[in-house]
């Protein structure tokens, strides 16, 4: 039996994508298995020579439902968590666990290095148990959240699972090709701008603090602080976070296209910027008016009111990055689900 160059294109993507769903050691026996089911079925509707067609195999993988669905009808039986959840829990499962793993380890890490680690006698015990009880608890809830909505929907059809499960021939990952959804523009400048950040973040810490100020033309360049010490303990963080965003932007570049590395670089990247974000607000103040005092400004300036404001308005600006950076990383795991399994 042979297949049109079309026709084997389009089987192999389907396959992509049951393999994809496929999960555990026996994997690439189950699609070697499917694979061998679906050729027989091929087979049946193959007339004497003929090449079987790209049409005929559409018809055969529209029968056989999509590839999500396929695979988690070869996989192992569970009763806590039904065939028909179970290829929806797993994708929620390796989105969920990892995010609060890393979200964990780099909060670890910052609390360390900024001397707010807990004292114990075995600091190392102390992370791995945190790390364990973390990854444990975020799967639980998974779980139990789960194995609720299957026993309360038990003889119920689930809307959403219908349109998880909904599958389309034309949907399925073509082979090789990774998603693109980013302006080569865009990701220039933010390389620029990121390497702007990382001159303008050197010079305040080879300054200790000290950003230079001019009054007046006819005045001399003034140093004087305008970060306090809560900032700038930070700011090596930020300068290695921003280190990183310009690094994966010129892999980005480099490679021309989207893949796997590139997409899971940006996650990790927005991830340690939110929890960086969240240590930010609990150290407010984080920019501070006294080295003004010294300067001749006019007499009505209320410098605590001003810096009242700012430290303010900086905050706000750090709630809405944080806000937005939470639904750029949904945006993008979305994205990543509905790439892997169609």
């Amino acid at each position: 039996m042979k297949l049109t160059n079309n026709a084997r294109v389009l089987l192999d993507r389907y396959l992509l994508g049951v393999r994809r769903a496929l999960t555990g050691k026996k994997r690439d026996d189950i699609a070697a298995e499917i694979e061998s089911s679906l050729m027989d079925r091929l087979e049946e509707h193959s007339t004497g020579d003929q090449e079987i067609t790209e049409a005929q195999v559409k018809n055969v993988l529209t029968e056989m439902g999509s590839p999500r669905k396929l695979a988690a009808s070869f996989g192992p039986q569970r009763s806590l968590i039904g065939p028909r959840l179970m290829p929806a829990y797993l994708l929620v499962l390796r989105i969920v666990v990892p995010v609060v793993v890393g979200a964990l380890i780099l909060s670890i890490i910052i609390r360390t290095l900024i001397g707010e680690a807990d004292s114990t006698a075995f600091p190392a015990l102390e992370y791995l148990a945190t790390l364990w009880n973390g990854a444990f608890s975020a799967a639980a809830f998974v779980t139990l959240t789960f194995a609720i909505i299957e026993r309360v929907n038990e003889e119920k059809e689930i809307e959403e699972l219908a349109e998880f499960d909904k599958f389309d021939v034309d949907a399925l990952p073509d082979l090789g090709e990774a998603d693109k959804g980013e302006s080569i523009t865009e990701t220039v400048l933010e390389i620029v701008f990121g390497v702007i950040g990382l001159a303008f973040f050197t010079y305040i810490l080879n300054n200790n603090g000290l950003f230079p100020i001019r009054i007046s033309p006819m005045k001399e360049v003034a140093l004087i602080p305008i970060f306090t010490d809560s900032f700038l303990r930070f700011m090596p963080f930020m300068m290695a976070i921003t280190g990183l965003e310009v690094s994966r932007n010129a892999t980005f570049l480099a490679q021309g296209r989207q893949t796997s590395l590139t997409n899971w670089w940006n996650i990790l990247t927005h991830g340690a910027n939110m929890v960086l974000s969240v240590f930010l607000l609990r150290a407010f103040p984080l920019l501070t008016a006294e080295g003004f005092k010294s300067l001749p400004l006019p007499a009505d300036w209320d410098l605590a009111r001003i810096e009242t404001g700012v430290n303010t308005g900086l905050k706000v600006i750090i709630i809405l990055s944080l806000i937005g950076t939470g639904v750029e990383i949904i945006r993008r795991l979305v994205r990543i689900a509905k790439n892997s399994a169609p």
